[in-house]
């Protein structure tokens, strides 16, 4: 044989082999992707590297990019930077003279992020959490403030005894105008005549019956009517409920907070406060205007303000930000949740990524073995032939 032919095949030959081998070394990182046996036993290398140690590069990957390259110190210089700043205050910009000439409604909006489904669920757990607070509140400041056992007085601004004569003078004076429209109103006549019929029924005997033979029971009203209305405008009367009336107050006034609701209302205080505010705040009615307020009408007038403020409330936005990275990084568990993820990445869907970032240098590393492998050829030939 030739020796030009002779150090040809060996060329040939030795860069077929570099070539194929190193193609074959790359494949086997992949390939195959599950494990292979023959009369039981596992064939070596099977599965590929990356197959078999997949769970071990997940646990890797999770460290290096918690410890190199998502990092709270990396995080936090990134806030830091007047690039990012700058950037986050124009898109705040822009998108507050959005929403300034915007059509869409509270509603409109949630109903982007939210499918009516889960918006009509937090809606109504807004309300039931706005609820609880309220309750938690209310029973925070009763037993905070120890209300239930604190007397009325020290509850009730300007508790005085002047001002208890004022209160009572004024309530007597409202009883008393009270009673006198009444009896003076078709029922009070009516009330006076049943009263006068049942006074001569029970007086029974000769005078009763004389009674119920000469007198009239309308004249007798009419007689009685004046007579009781001057009685309650009399001072004696007056002064009378007064006395009445100062003394409850002064009874009430010294009782604890908390029995004066219970004999009030016939429940326990703290209940009938809770019953009482759960009754009154309309949150479903403030919740239902909130969602049909329209984004121009709430934020429209107030741009101007808004605009000004902007500045500030960001800086402290992003220190807010920047203090909470350490603490979210913790509860997000980075090395957890990127091993998870690669646990769950395909395999394929892995050498697809891989090949498309490294895929020329893969195809370098096989023409190097090519190149490799005929040099090798190359240099073993003309050993040979020198050695002969």
């Amino acid at each position: 044989m030739p020796n030009w032919l002779f150090i040809l095949v060996n060329v040939c030959v030795a860069a077929f082999v570099g070539g194929i081998t190193n193609h074959f070394a790359i494949k086997m990182l992949f390939h195959p992707r599950e494990e292979k046996r023959l009369l039981g036993r596992r064939l070596p290398f099977t599965p590929g590297l990356i197959p078999k140690r997949k769970d071990e590069i997940a646990e890797s990957l999770g460290h290096v990019v918690s410890d190199y390259l998502v990092t709270s110190e990396g995080l936090q210089d990134l806030i830091r930077k007047p690039v990012f700043r700058s950037k986050m205050e124009d898109s705040l910009r822009h998108k507050l003279e959005e929403w300034s000439q915007s059509e869409l409604s509270f509603g409109d909006l949630a109903l982007k992020v939210w499918s009516p489904e889960q918006w009509e669920r937090l809606k109504l757990q807004a309300e039931q959490s706005a609820r609880q607070l309220t309750s938690q509140g209310a029973a925070a400041i009763w037993h905070g403030y120890g209300l239930e056992a604190k007397p009325l007085k020290e509850l009730v601004p300007g508790w005085s005894e002047e001002m208890i004569k004022k209160w009572s003078s004024a309530a007597a004076d409202v009883v008393l105008k009270e009673l006198g429209n009444t009896l003076l109103s078709a029922k009070g006549q009516l009330m006076l005549s049943s009263l006068a019929s049942s006074l001569m029924d029970k007086a029974g005997g000769f005078l009763g019956t004389m009674a119920s033979i000469f007198m009239d029971e309308d004249k007798l009203v009419q007689k009685l009517t004046p007579m009781l209305i001057q009685q309650l405008e009399g001072e004696k009367v007056r002064q009378t409920i007064t006395e009445i009336v100062f003394g409850k107050i002064n009874q009430y006034g010294e009782m604890p907070f908390g029995d004066v609701i219970e004999n009030a209302a016939g429940e326990p205080s703290l209940e009938w406060v809770t019953r009482i505010l759960d009754d009154k705040l309309p949150w479903s009615k403030w919740l239902q205007r909130l969602e049909d307020l329209h984004l121009a009408e709430v934020i429209g007038p107030r741009v101007p303000a808004i605009e000004a403020a902007l500045p500030g409330l960001l800086d402290k936005g992003l220190s807010f930000l920047e203090r909470s990275i350490p603490t979210a990084m913790k509860a997000v568990n980075l090395p957890q949740l990127v091993q998870e993820q690669v646990e769950k990445f395909p395999i394929e869907r892995l050498e697809e990524v891989i090949l498309s970032v490294s895929g020329r240098e893969f195809r370098a590393i096989t023409w190097l073995g090519v190149l490799l492998g005929g040099m090798i050829g190359l240099f073993q030939s003309l050993v040979t032939m020198l050695w002969k």
